[in-house]
């Protein structure tokens, strides 16, 4: 006798978890269903998400080919069809009864519904899908041959694009489809280094060999649209590459050479033709963009790809379609880096460089001093804490509506500098940009009052990539910082150390040298960045309550102590703000959109970005071994620049200046009025 679905839930894992109570309430949910010897009880591509927990009888999955081929056998006692209700997809495979069968279906918002309200059923469900599912399988290969190909040093980049492809990353969505995936395309192009069309060889390094020392004045520097990389042609078709990291910066820069490995093949069997090859040698040649317009018509290329190719290489598309044609994506890699070890020498010396600046400012043997480190980009604090740009708020406005006027938006009684704007001041600074370009010499007159006002800038980077910015609060304008600011004079010295971003693994040794450097003396170290988005949408803020290693799966706790939620909304009354773990990934590239769903549903990550965790790790060793403080104060929070389970809300498509600038500086304010709160009152001894 088949078992009832209340003895079947009994047995059952996950199921078997849930409190008796729980699970008799499930059973109301339960139909029970019979199948036929062949029927099917689902088929390949329905959308429906019912789970089933077979009762009696087998079922096959089977590849609904003609004949169909079984790929598996499904016995009663288990449950399947949870991957349609928690990845969002379609069925993948038939499944066809193997006998007489009894299942019991559950409808799949109730199945989700305990994933989101019993965590032990979801963690239980969790490494199930790792065994059952194998959904790890594609991102554990691709990584594991990332490893053993930088460990081997030489090798090509043919070896890797498989197990690229077998993943199919969820920034890259069109990957097996014949259309050119042009926004994938974009996004590995802009954060690979320029000429990556003609380049057949990339030399990867962690540290400049004697024989490049000094590289400026031996090679020609070579940019990069997206990404802060050290770059050089060495000679035409070779590129040096210093990376910021062992491991973080080559997984991303092979991930990207990849993507745009497969799509620049699209491109190549879509347009390849000796008329082609030959109609291309005059235009570029000759530069004319008239004659290669009117081949781009003649190609076989939809509109949205033409028009995708053309922004990507605005001034030089039909060079690169030649490149493409010629090219084969025939590139050798050398990578002179152990993956697990980033160049501490760089960080040493930048770090120096940190503390001479920094004793240009302030004591630093003074026992009364406080220092504030922050995480963030070069802008944002810097802007928040100049007299200057509040001063010249009017001025700037007036240039923007004049110059600018589609970046102000049309004027509205409730905001006259612009209805796209919520804060004026937000759109004081970013049209600042522009207006310092036009004005050099007021540009020069800023940095010149900004250094009389306690601001340090270091921009010589040591290779580190992270430029830095200091304060002394104590010479700061008070009373003309921005004004959603609450701030007020210390009674003791306090330094703000603003560093720039850093990438992936770097940002432990970044920060760890900086605890060395200041150790008890730092009061705080407060992490402000950008992700991308698991929940919401772009511009959304997200308040991690940990951070999540990709890696292994270790969790580590943020207290941010004392930034909530509620004091970002005040400050982003538009913006929503998602609060739970921050998954922390090695690369952007090595997420498929069922790992993406996986860590979504099971861990309730709201956002993944590259550096968090290496963070946070720091800061609970550093503690541990009593480098910092026992109190030392977290603040870590992200705006979502993207969305990557929305095709339409992905990173190869830039945010606009009213998305991505209200959240970055309500952030901003946020971590910089808690630094002020704790500043205002007489600091605790820090027995440096």
């Amino acid at each position: 006798m088949a078992p009832t679905g209340s003895e079947l839930l009994a047995r059952v894992t996950p199921f078997q978890f849930l409190s008796a109570e729980r699970r008799e309430r499930l059973c109301e949910r339960l139909e029970q269903r019979r199948y036929a010897d062949g029927e099917l009880l689902v088929r390949a591509g329905d959308l429906s998400r019912d789970v089933f927990l077979l009762a009696e009888g087998d079922v096959e999955a089977i590849d609904d080919r003609d004949p169909p081929v079984v790929l598996s056998t499904i016995q009663a006692g288990h449950y399947l069809g949870e991957r349609a209700a928690l990845f969002e997809q379609p069925r993948r495979v038939a499944i066809r009864a193997r006998g007489d069968v009894i299942a019991y279906t559950l409808p799949g918002k109730d199945f989700l519904e305990l994933l989101d309200t019993v965590p032990v059923f979801a963690q239980a469900l969790a490494l199930a899908l790792k065994v059952k599912q194998g959904i790890f399988v594609g991102y554990r290969r691709l990584w594991a041959e990332i490893l053993t190909l930088v460990d081997r040093r030489e090798f090509l980049l043919s070896e890797l694009v498989e197990a690229y492809a077998s993943l199919q990353p969820a920034l890259h969505p069109h990957l097996h489809e014949e259309q050119i995936d042009v926004g994938a395309l974009g996004y590995a192009v802009n954060r690979l280094p320029e000429g990556v069309t003609r380049t057949l060889v990339y030399f990867l390094c962690g540290t400049l060999p004697e024989l490049y020392s000094n590289p400026d004045t031996k090679f020609d520097p070579v940019s990069t649209r997206a990404r802060r990389r050290a770059a050089w042609q060495a000679m035409p078709s070779k590129t040096i590459v210093l990376l910021r990291d062992g491991v973080t910066d080559v997984t991303d820069f092979l991930t990207c050479l990849c993507c745009y490995a497969v799509e620049a093949r699209k491109i190549r069997h879509r347009i390849r033709s000796s008329e082609t090859l030959r109609a291309l040698k005059p235009i570029v040649a000759q530069g004319d963009r008239v004659a290669a317009e009117q081949l781009l018509q003649k190609l076989d290329l939809s509109d949205e790809e033409r028009a995708g190719l053309q922004e990507l290489w605005p001034d030089d598309w039909w060079v690169r379609l030649r490149d493409i044609l010629l090219h084969h994506e025939d590139i050798q890699i050398e990578c002179d880096t152990p993956v697990d070890d980033y160049n501490s020498r760089a960080s040493e010396v930048w770090v120096s460089q940190i503390q001479e600046r920094a004793r240009a400012l302030v004591d630093l043997d003074d026992p009364e001093l406080e220092v504030h480190i922050i995480s963030s980009n070069t802008h944002s604090v810097a802007n928040c804490l100049s007299g200057y740009l509040v001063a010249k708020s009017d001025e700037i406005l007036a240039w923007g509506r004049k110059h600018r006027p589609q970046l102000c938006g049309e004027p509205s009684p409730e905001r006259p500098w612009g209805k796209l704007w919520r804060s004026r001041n937000d759109l004081v600074y970013v049209v600042a940009r522009d207006y310092f370009k036009a004005h050099p010499e007021a540009e020069l007159e800023w940095d010149q009052v900004e250094a009389a006002g306690g601001r340090q800038e270091l921009r010589a980077t040591a290779f580190t990539g992270i430029e830095v910015q200091l304060f002394d609060v104590r010479k700061l304008q008070m009373e003309h910082t921005d004004p959603e600011l609450t701030i007020c004079d210390p009674p003791h010295p306090v330094l703000l150390i603003n560093v720039d971003y850093a990438f992936g693994q770097q940002a432990e040794e970044i920060l760890a040298n900086l605890l060395f450097v200041f150790g008890r003396r730092v009061r705080s170290v407060n992490v402000l960045g950008k992700a991308g988005g698991l929940v919401g949408k772009r511009g959304d803020i997200l308040l991690p309550a940990a951070t999540l290693l990709q890696t292994n799966d270790e969790l580590y706790p943020l207290p941010n102590y004392d930034l909530d939620g509620d004091q970002l909304r005040a400050l982003a009354p538009d913006l929503a703000v998602h609060e739970g773990p921050i998954l922390t990934v090695a690369g952007t590239l090595l997420q498929d959109r069922a790992l993406l769903h996986f860590y979504r549903r099971i861990w309730k990550c709201v956002g993944l970005e590259m550096e968090g965790s290496f963070f946070a790790r720091q800061l609970i060793s550093a503690v541990e071994t009593k480098v910092a403080r026992p109190d030392i104060q977290t603040r870590f929070a992200y705006y979502t620049s993207d969305v990557p389970l929305n095709p339409e809300e992905n990173l190869s498509e830039g945010m606009k200046p009213w998305e991505g600038v209200p959240p970055l500086y309500a952030i901003t304010r946020a971590m910089l009025n808690r630094i002020f709160s704790v500043c205002a009152v007489p600091s605790p001894p820090s027995k440096a």
